[in-house]
């Protein structure tokens, strides 16, 4: 491992806590290796901050890339966020700037998810003998309620990590927003309110979706109350350029 992929990983164990959804016992054991790996490898706190020479890379996903029924710009937002990187969709398909270390996990994140949701969906669907028109609104339902409640639970992690940083002085503060805002400066790329459309979703569906949502792994599941749902529109919204 060269020596930025050495401190790339001692940062993402350090940023394993339970304010980014980590249960205690995993936060201590992501700890207990950093500080080993520090050890072994003579890596001061120091060397973990970003040098004022760091710089954000842009990222675009492969050619031909597929966004099948919405469920990355359902997700991208608040991964982006989540990730620390920003993310839109340009002409050939999502777009993400930030550190290489954030924008690597925010892509790997975004896949993940992905693979997740329409996997839970082919479960969804198994089951099901509606119409073809009817079977659009089980899909629209399904993967709108689960990228939305994956994305509100994301959201609510980063208000724990926020809070948990601000609360703690020996917390390890990477600033990031400077090289982020500095090479979007760079490539012209100004970011404004994303399109907000609507698709026609089946009541059931959305909430199995939203119970799928809660099942993903990447951290605490984010419990809601049991909420009584009839076949409605629903709007997303996505990350554009201006």
């Amino acid at each position: 491992m060269n020596r930025d992929g050495l401190l790339d990983k001692i940062r993402a164990l350090l940023s394993k806590t339970t304010g980014n959804g980590c249960t205690k016992h995993e936060a201590l054991a992501a700890l207990a290796k950093a500080r080993a790996m520090m050890d072994a490898y003579e890596v001061t706190e120091e060397d973990l901050k970003l040098s004022a020479a760091e710089t954000a890379i842009l990222r675009k996903e492969p050619p031909g890339s597929r966004d099948q029924h919405g469920i990355k710009s359902g997700l991208a937002v608040a991964i982006g966020r989540f990730c620390d990187c920003k993310v839109w969709r340009g002409t050939d398909g999502l777009e993400f700037c930030g550190l290489q270390s954030d924008v690597q996990f925010s892509m790997w994140l975004l896949e993940a998810l992905t693979s997740f949701v329409q996997a839970e969906l082919v479960k969804h669907l198994m089951g099901s003998i509606a119409r073809r028109g009817d079977r659009r609104r089980i899909i629209n339902g399904f993967t709108i309620g689960c990228t939305q409640q994956i994305s509100e639970r994301l959201n609510k992690l980063c208000k724990q990590s926020e809070a948990a940083a601000a609360s703690n002085s020996r917390a390890l503060v990477l600033v990031k927003s400077t090289p982020v805002a500095d090479k979007l400066k760079e490539l012209g790329i100004h970011l404004g309110k994303g399109r907000r459309s609507s698709r026609r979703v089946d009541l059931g569906s959305f909430a199995a979706g939203e119970a799928a949502g809660n099942r993903a792994s990447f951290g605490r599941p984010v419990g809601r109350g049991g909420t009584h749902l009839q076949n409605r529109t629903i709007g997303t919204t996505t990350a554009t350029h201006a």
